[in-house]
């Protein structure tokens, strides 16, 4: 599993494994938001498999040291 946090847009990636073909798109689920402002969504391989969650609002849901531990990341 890896975790990277954008703090700049707050959000948080959790990658459980690549696609098994990466050439076919990702799929994804939006469940309802666990707290207000908090949105997380579900990301599924072309074969309806989980590969992933993406986290919204990530500080609103995530402890404080999981956000620190993550890897960086950046959109920009």
């Amino acid at each position: 599993m890896r975790l990277t946090y954008d703090p700049e847009l707050d959000v948080a990636h959790f990658r459980l494994d690549v696609p098994t073909d990466p050439s076919l798109p990702d799929r994804s689920a939006v469940p309802d938001a666990p707290a207000a402002g908090a949105h997380i969504d579900a990301e599924f391989d072309a074969a309806g498999f989980l590969v992933g969650f993406e986290v919204l609002g990530a500080h609103l849901v995530l402890r404080p040291d999981v956000l620190a531990a993550a890897e960086r990341s950046s959109r920009a």
